[in-house]
């Protein structure tokens, strides 16, 4: 069977990459002949198109984005974007009224090969993540209904997508969540890697076959580790992701975290590890910012790592830590899946609490910046790492074999026994 993996992000985006290498993973443990290719949110005018897929591209063949371009030529300003989104928009609109035998003549001949790759698929899967949501700015607005384009367009092609693992909203506006709940009631499932967001938004609306599951990115193999690492195996050792957050907060945010590193040095005698999970945004600067604040007795305990190690690598590096502390969701979930206790930091929407609660873990999310309770946290997974490790591991061979079942349900193979 054929599979098109839709809106494939960036090898820089460590969650992202290991959803996707996790999902090819799978569809081929599923499929033991699957023909997997990928779709990417850049175009071929984009030159991230050729930059942000080459760990990707050793594993399956990455064809350019249709709507979804984030630069035009090497230009970054705001008019062009706008211009180009104005162009697609009337672009997918002719594609809805066209015949399908038409829509090829509004499309370049690259674009044209991403199209094929939708007309020969078995099943087009908009692989996970928590890309359709928005926030309460047009500007968010529209890079939602951009991202839906795609979704449109396999609709209309009679391919309608797979919704794999992701979480969904919040999304704001009258026009984005007309637009993206008739994308959603019409692809052919939706399977949410949680169920809190739809609770928290009761407008969301999903088709007949929608279930959950858990993130997909527990799932994937992780590499060998470097050798060169500068780990101290005579004492505790807490990881640690951190990120820019909601400028209102960033105050209330370090202070928490210098508290917890003391609190970690102090006493629980422990090195502490910050990582940088995401290397295209500033996790390394908002990182140095925390520790420029710590007292200087502390500091000779805090390693900086500032290495570019790919998804994968991240898997086998948190593995080395006793726990793990993560603003970034995925780099809990790496550590988790080493069976790693972690706490998760949330920063949006309700993937970090959900995620966590599919596992039974959600008392380990910290849904405000409390640096007691932090503390607290911190304290109840240190003393009780070894049980919730042994309850990690139970979990997750449960929710994988869950997770093969709703592969057999929605993707059947004719070579799966």
């Amino acid at each position: 069977m054929k599979y098109a993996l839709i809106n494939c992000y960036s090898d820089n985006n460590r969650g992202d990459l290991a959803i996707i290498l996790a999902t090819i993973q799978l569809i081929r443990e599923h499929d033991k002949n699957a023909e997997i290719s990928g779709i990417s949110t850049y175009n071929s005018t984009d030159p991230c198109y050729e930059s942000e897929h080459k760990l990707l591209g050793e594993h399956i063949r990455v064809f350019p984005s249709l709507f979804g371009v984030v630069n035009v030529g090497t230009s970054r300003a705001l008019p062009l974007k706008l211009l180009r989104f104005g162009f697609d928009t009337l672009r997918i609109a002719l594609c809805m009224v066209l015949p399908r035998g038409l829509i090829s003549l509004l499309f370049s001949d690259a674009e044209n090969s991403s199209i094929r790759q939708l007309l020969e698929a078995d099943y087009v899967v908009s692989k996970g993540g928590s890309f359709i949501c928005s926030e309460r700015d047009l500007r968010s607005q529209i890079a939602l209904i951009r991202v839906l384009y795609i979704f449109l367009l396999s609709i209309k092609l009679g391919k309608p997508p797979i919704v794999l693992c992701q979480s969904v909203g919040p999304y704001y506006g009258w026009l984005t969540r007309l637009l993206t709940n008739h994308v959603l009631k019409r692809c052919a499932a939706v399977i949410l890697r949680e169920d809190v967001c739809t609770e928290q938004y009761g407008y969301i609306e999903l088709p007949e076959f929608n279930q959950v599951a858990t993130d997909i990115a527990f799932f994937a193999d992780a590499h060998s580790a470097p050798t060169d690492l500068p780990f101290a195996f005579d004492r505790l050792r807490v990881g640690m992701t951190m990120k820019h957050v909601n400028p209102e907060q960033s105050e209330q945010y370090r202070d928490m975290f210098v508290a917890a590193i003391k609190h970690c040095v102090n006493h629980h005698n422990a090195r502490v590890y910050i990582f940088p999970h995401v290397t295209i945004e500033d996790d390394i600067g908002n990182a140095f910012e925390i520790y420029k604040r710590l007292p200087d007795k502390i500091k000779p305990y805090v390693v900086l790592l500032s290495n570019d190690y790919h998804a994968l690598q991240l898997k086998a590096i948190y593995k080395s830590m006793d726990v793990f502390v993560g603003t970034r969701l995925h780099s809990t979930i790496f550590a988790l899946s080493e069976h790693v206790p972690a706490i998760c930091v949330t920063y949006h929407g309700t993937k970090a609490f959900g995620v966590f609660k599919t596992l039974g873990l959600e008392e380990f999310v910290m849904t405000k910046y409390d640096a007691v309770l932090f503390c607290e946290k911190i304290d109840r997974l240190v003393s009780e790492r070894k049980e919730i490790s042994e309850r990690i591991a139970h979990i997750l061979t449960q929710r994988k074999f869950e997770l093969m079942r709703i592969f057999k349900a929605i993707m059947p193979a004719h070579n799966v026994a």
